[in-house]
């Protein structure tokens, strides 16, 4: 019986698989008939239902901790196997069991990932990747730029999302100015066109009270505009004094889709924040001398009540593709978000035999950001191969005023009485400034499918840049640098019918350093690029996908906080290294491993060096948030068999030591953290039960030099009741 491939070329991959697919189901159907006929020549033939191949899915809910595409590195959309570059996918099902409270905290199990870098500073989702601390530099919604511009963190809580992405390694070519350890890019929920519809109350540590819902369904007959709305509320607080964990929500959309061939989105959302900013506490011996004293064990749970973080912010964005027809579509996708940021701040600066000394800072902030990307896709058949060129062109825009009221030394304490719970007031206006960033890109990307389990992909870009900094306060002036930098990428893969799939990619990114130099000047942008070499493997029984990988990564022109003549950090200017070095290797299992169970394990070995730096202290040293050797392991068990509609999750993350700062003068020491999950379905209710830092395992989540250590988040635990309708 012959086998017809897919009429598009928009999923290459999936013609070997709707052959095998459409040969084992037809089967049955085929001998079937021909026995009843040459039983009884008159028997009328049955007709049977139509096999319906859906497309791979790259946004929407995934059954499962494996996702069979991506279009985060390959913009066509591709099956996971033809990405020449490692790329993991947390899917809607693994953010449902895990119930993550922050972005940070959903992908922490991901291979090659350190999440919460900075402990429990809830101001920004804090990571690396490859040994790079990315912070929220590196965040993308919806292939659109989210990152901080000066304090303002445009953060989304993962109840808004179905799927992240995390896209290690350069990424240049498809995205611009971006960081060396790669990218991570969150997938908002979307309308559909069925119903859904769910309500949660949740109770939690430290007085967490949350309420959310998530409602979407068709809005006419003919099923051609749907929408969605999700929302919610949470009010409390941390373990630490004086602190806030409030978040309120609302995310919407609508989709028009007149016919097969166009889609309309818009996609809109309000948030409010009140978020506990970081605390550094000094360690006896290591930050200050024995001889001054000893301060109490919970000095590392105070907070001044001065401190806080509020965030005020809204999005609305769109995205349209047309295809005009089987070998031309069009993809378009804005966005413009807007936030207010009112940030206060009382943190230590130094020791001294008088006591400890705080600076304040309080910081008012008004951001907005316009992200656009337009891109046309030409799918073309050249004989057995199948070809997908895209060519686009995006735009992204960013400008930030800032009151910065700022005082060094602003009050003190001593350790014989070391209480926080005093007034401090706003310092005097130090600055006011005006920060603008634009970036405008030319891209091309080919996906070249050869039909016999090799792909190629290619990539070139040409971007141009623009910094400003203007001095409203007249003193500075106006400080503007324009850059442009070209990047590419080429990779191949190849699937051997026994489910081995190689990888080879080498590819090249920049960034644009937002911070200034001691004399003012902006800074130059960072280069990066990155060999990497990798292997799939898929099991003949699917659902299961086992990676490898290892890298060769190398970042020029690095930012790093600029130190004066007496060894003193400057937060408010910065300094450039020459070039550091990042190799290791990567190991990840994801999926399903039995009827029963499923989940994600992985292994990160990473060696850091700084190769060259005009400064020699530097010269030789491990980059910073660059541990060594991780582990991290999550496993889902449905144990329904023991009673139905159960289903229990746990895991491990074990992080090694690490430096926070490329003088390697102080160590986070490593530690091993367990979650838990524990999730009861009835009808159409269930009952989650979630733990994290199971065992209250103290540890530090970062230690820096001469300011001491932040804590990482003690045990949290939250139960829910949801309900679906």
């Amino acid at each position: 019986m012959p086998c017809h491939p897919l009429s598009t070329a928009a999923f290459p991959g999936l013609n070997r698989l709707f052959c095998r697919t459409t040969a084992l189901l037809s089967l049955p159907f085929i001998v079937m008939p021909v026995q009843a006929l040459a039983q009884d020549e008159q028997q009328e033939v049955i007709e049977l239902s139509p096999i319906v191949l859906q497309a791979i899915p790259y946004t929407g809910e995934i059954d499962g901790y494996l996702a069979p595409g991506t279009e985060t590195g390959v913009k066509s959309g591709v099956p996971l196997a033809e990405v020449p570059q490692s790329i993991s996918v947390v899917t809607s099902t693994e953010l449902e069991r895990r119930a993550p409270a922050q972005v940070e905290d959903a992908i922490k199990y991901t291979v090659g990932v350190n999440a919460s870098t900075w402990g429990n500073d809830d101001r920004f989702d804090q990571f690396s990747i490859r040994g790079f601390d990315l912070g929220s530099g590196a965040l993308y919604r919806d292939g659109l730029p989210q990152k901080v511009v000066g304090f303002t963190a445009f953060s989304s809580h993962p109840y808004m999302l179905e799927r992240v992405d995390v896209l290690r390694g350069p990424a240049g070519v498809l995205y611009g100015s971006n960081d060396a350890g790669g990218m991570v890019n969150l997938v908002t929920k979307r309308p559909v066109f069925e119903r859904k519809a769910e309500a949660r109350l949740g109770y939690g540590s430290h007085g967490n009270g949350e309420v959310g819902f998530d409602f979407g369904d068709a809005l006419d007959a003919r099923k051609t505009v749907a929408g969605r709305i999700t929302g919610l509320w949470r009010d409390g607080a941390t373990e630490i004094d004086n602190s806030e964990d409030d978040r309120a929500f609302l995310a919407g959309g609508l989709t028009w889709a007149p016919t097969d061939y166009t889609s309309l989105t818009l996609l809109a959302h309000v948030q409010k924040d009140a978020r506990t900013p970081s605390g550094m506490f000094p360690i006896a011996g290591e930050d200050y001398d024995l001889s001054l004293g000893v301060l109490p064990r919970d000095f590392a749970y105070r907070s001044s009540p001065y401190n806080q973080f509020k965030t005020d912010q809204q999005s609305l964005g769109l995205e349209l593709t047309h295809e005009f027809s089987s070998e031309l579509v069009l993809n378009a996708r804005a966005r413009y978000a807007h936030q207010n940021t009112d940030y206060r701040h009382a943190y230590r600066d130094r020791i001294t035999a008088a006591g400890i000394s705080y600076t304040a800072l309080r910081q008012d902030e008004s951001a907005k950001t316009l992200g656009a990307d337009v891109n046309l896709e030409w799918r073309r058949a050249f004989g057995a191969a199948n070809n997908s060129l895209t060519v686009g062109v995006d735009y992204q825009h960013a400008d930030n005023d800032a009151d910065q009221y700022y005082q060094t030394g602003a009050f003190m304490i001593g350790f014989n009485d070391p209480s926080l719970d005093f007034l401090v007031e706003d310092p005097s206006l130090s600055s006011r400034n005006r920060e603008t960033y634009t970036e405008k890109g030319l891209y091309l990307q080919d996906h070249l499918n050869l039909g016999q389990g090799t792909t190629i992909t290619a990539g070139l870009r040409r971007s141009w840049l623009e910094s400003r900094n203007e001095d409203l306060l007249g003193a500075g002036g106006i400080q503007r640098k324009d850059d442009a930098a070209t990047t590419a990428m080429i990779g191949a893969t190849h699937e051997f019918a026994n489910g081995l799939t190689p990888y080879l990619n080498y590819s090249e990114g920049f960034i644009q350093n937002a911070g200034t130099t001691i004399d003012g000047d902006p800074l130059d942008p960072s280069r990066n690029k990155q060999l990497e070499a990798g292997l799939r493997y898929m099991p003949p029984f699917g659902d299961l996908l086992l990676s490898a990988a290892v890298f060769d990564l190398r970042k020029t022109n690095v930012e790093d906080y600029y130190f004066d003549e007496d060894g003193n950090i400057d937060y408010t200017h910065s300094t450039q290294v020459g070039e550091i070095r990042a190799r290791g290797v990567e190991l990840e299992a994801r999926g399903k491993l039995t009827q029963e169970l499923q989940g994600v394990l992985g292994y990160t070995y990473l060696d850091t060096e700084i190769t060259e730096s005009a400064d020699p202290a530097k010269r030789g040293k491990e980059n910073v948030m660059s541990p060594r050797h991780q582990v991290s392991l999550w496993l889902d068990w449905d144990a329904s068999r023991f009673m139905p509609g159960l289903s229990v999750g746990g895991g491990l993350r074990y992080q090694s030591d690490s430096y926070s700062t490329q003088y390697n003068g102080r160590v986070t020491p490593s530690h091993t953290t367990a979650d838990l999950a524990m999730r009861y379905e009835a009808d159409q209710y269930a009952v989650d039960l979630g733990v994290t830092n199971l065992f209250d395992k103290e540890y530090y989540g970062v230690c820096y030099d001469n300011l001491g250590c932040a804590l990482g988040d003690g045990r949290k635990v939250s139960l829910t009741l949801s309900r679906n309708f």
